[in-house]
This record gives C-alpha cells, structure tokens and sequence, in this order.
C-alpha cells in the first residue's frame, strides 16, 4: 500500500487519490487531519481550515500550565474531532 503523502480538495479522484498517495478531504479520517496540522501531510486542499482549541486549566494554574482539551477542526462543511495528544505538534 501507498504511503500517504498529500489530502486533496474534496471529491477528487486523481490518480494519487485512486492509489492512495492523496486522500479527498471529504475521506480524510481525523488522524489524516492531525497530520496535515502537524505538516507530515501536504495540503493541497486549496482550503482554509478553521482550528479549535479548547483548553483545560486548573485551579489556581496559569495559562502556560494549560492543556488542550478538546480539538476540532472544521472545513468547507466538514469536521473532524482530534484527540487533543494527536493534534499537538510535535516536537523539534
């Protein structure tokens, strides 16, 4: 099986996307979404994704002890939830 490289604009069926290189954004499974904020996937969706980030904070902590809670990202009337370890970038 292919390595996937790349997500596409939704419904695309280019011959990456029939062999699995590319995925549509419409397929793109979360973990797929993850990648693509992350840069391990291209973008090629042509698209703005919108990011939300919901973090947990407790008592008494400050914002720098503050952990994501929940991620969802939204895109041309897609969205995916992330596990929050998933969408956090890694490190460098």
């Amino acid at each position: 099986m292919p390595t996937l490289i790349a997500v596409d604009p939704p419904g695309c069926g280019c011959t990456e996307c029939i062999t699995g290189q590319y995925v549509p954004l419409d397929r793109a499974t979360p973990q797929d979404i993850a990648a693509l904020l992350n840069d391990r996937l291209h973008n090629h969706t042509g698209a703005a994704l919108r990011v939300t980030v919901v973090y947990a904070l407790s008592p008494g902590g400050a914002l720098t002890d503050a952990v994501p809670d929940t991620v969802r990202v939204d895109c041309q009337e897609l969205s995916w939830d992330l596990e929050p370890h998933h969408a956090a970038p890694r490190e460098r």
